[in-house]
Order: structure tokens, then sequence, then C-alpha cells
């Protein structure tokens, strides 16, 4: 991760830097091709994989969420954890996080480790934007192309955007989904589906620029099947999407960096008050 002030990379940040960084299920007895029965809750699909599928489309108009975040990298032994909150405007394609970095992050900005270790961040389907939480210093600007996952996980979270593309390979090139129970999100019902999805085929079926985003991590991590749990309200609306991804760590680590990235949605239709930063306070990154 690249902060404002230093540009410092950290350990941390090259781990994820090898994935594209500027700077994760239970199963049902009724799981199958359908389920017959379910305890009282959300209704569920007869048709798991078709469910999900649709689950990302209902979910793009959801217009407005909070959202909050989870990753953990795992590599050599060793697990950093980020954290963050935010809220998304999905008609403009566009978010705001405040994510909490790991120390070893923090301690290598000044400015950073001032204000507790946090950056904002503002993200749309092209670009990141990044700057220590309480700085009026100009925000780090990246282009999402440049990043070799095109930022799936570089902002240090999965948008709420690219996991409900991501939802469109559910099922794909031999994967599988399946009914896992009933729970709740944030005191919401939801369904419980678990799965895989393959990253080539959610490309394939996404509009530009979800698609070459998508692309770009099929090509970064190391299998195109990703691991997956999503919990669907009533209207089959994604409220969390849990994924599991793999890259190689780089050199001079060993094998492989293993991400837990979890992004929940609450308070849907709320009204937000996201903008992306103005040219003026803004550097691009090198």
């Amino acid at each position: 991760m690249v902060t404002a002030e230093t540009g410092t990379r950290t350990r941390t940040t090259r781990m994820l830097g090898r994935a594209g960084l500027a700077g994760a299920a239970l199963a049902c007895a009724l799981a199958a091709s359908g389920c017959s029965a379910a305890p009282a809750g959300v209704s569920v699909a007869a048709d798991p994989v078709a469910a999900v599928r649709a689950a990302g489309t209902a979910s793009m108009k959801i217009g407005t969420a909070e959202v909050a975040t989870s990753v953990a990298m795992t590599a050599e032994g060793r697990t950093d954890q980020f954290s963050g909150t935010g809220a998304f405007d999905f008609a403009k394609q566009l978010g705001s996080i405040t994510l909490s970095v790991p120390p070893d992050v923090s301690a290598q900005s000044t400015e950073s480790a001032r204000v507790g270790g946090t950056l904002d961040e503002v993200v749309t389907p092209t670009t990141l934007y990044m700057r220590p939480s309480g700085s009026s210093g100009k925000w780090v600007q990246v282009d999402s192309d440049r990043l070799a996952d095109g930022d799936l996980i570089s902002a240090g979270y999965t948008s709420p955007i690219l996991a409900f593309a991501m939802l469109a390979g559910a099922g794909a090139s031999g994967g599988t989904v399946s009914y896992a129970g009933q729970d709740k999100v944030y005191d919401t019902p939801v369904a419980h589906y678990t799965g895989t999805l393959n990253l080539t085929a959610a490309a394939n079926a996404a509009p530009a620029p979800e698609s070459t985003a998508l692309a770009a991590a099929g090509r970064s991590f190391t299998k195109q099947s990703v691991p997956f749990d999503v919990y669907l309200d009533a209207q089959g609306r994604v409220l969390r999407f849990v994924a599991h991804f793999e890259f190689p760590a780089p050199a001079p680590a060993k094998g492989l960096v293993s991400i837990v990235s979890s992004t929940d949605l609450y308070d849907l239709g709320k009204p937000v008050s996201v903008a992306a930063p103005a040219a003026a306070d803004v550097l691009q990154a090198n």
C-alpha cells in the first residue's frame, strides 16, 4: 500500500502488491441441485446457481448502502488484518471507505501513525484514491488498470460493485453452488449459499470496466476458481459476500499468499454522500 506522505512499501504491501495493491462454508444436507424444504426465514431458491447469479444484478439496484469490510491476509505463517467502514452509491458506482491498516503499514508513515493507522479511500470502477485519515494533503490516485488484480483486492477490501460482478461466474466451469442454511446479517434474515465462481466467466458476463478488472484478477490469482459464500435477503440482494483468493508470494518470500475478503451491506437505501476528490487535490501515483 502506498501512503500519500511517503509512498513507502512495507512487507505487507509487497505481499498485497503481487495481487495489485498500490500500496475468504458450511455444507447443508439439503444442498444439491435444489432444496425440498427450508426453515422459516428467507425462501430457498430451487436453482441456487441462477439465484446467486441474479443476485448481482438485483443488488446493483439497491441504490445506496452502508458497507463494512474485512480482509485477512496470511503469508509465511503470519496474518494481517484490514477492516473498514463506509458507503456506496451504486448508481454513481462510487464508494468511500475508512480503512484500518496493520501496524507494519501505518508505522511506516508518521502521518498515518499519528491518525491511528487509518486511510481514507474513494473507489470507482477505474480509480482508487487514498490518503491518511485526517490529512489535508493531496489524495494519491491509482488507476485500476495499472494494478495486477484490477483492484479486486488492491484497496484493502473488495468493492461491492466487483463482488456483484463476480457472482455472474457462480457455478461456471465445473463449479457448484448450494444452499447452506438460514442466517442473519445485521439482524436481517438471509439465505446462505456457498460454492465456487470462475473469474473468467464472470469477466465475460460483466460490462466494462468491471470486465477488465475481473479479467486482470483472473490472470493475477493462482486459481480461476474462487470459493465464496453469499448471503441473500428476501429480495435476492447481497448482504454479505465472502471470497477466498490465493496468489504466489513475491520474492524473496516463498509459497502462497491467502486472502479472505468479506464485504457486508446494511442500511440499504439510506442516503449517502460520496464524491471523488477534485482534480486539484489529487496526486498521480508513480
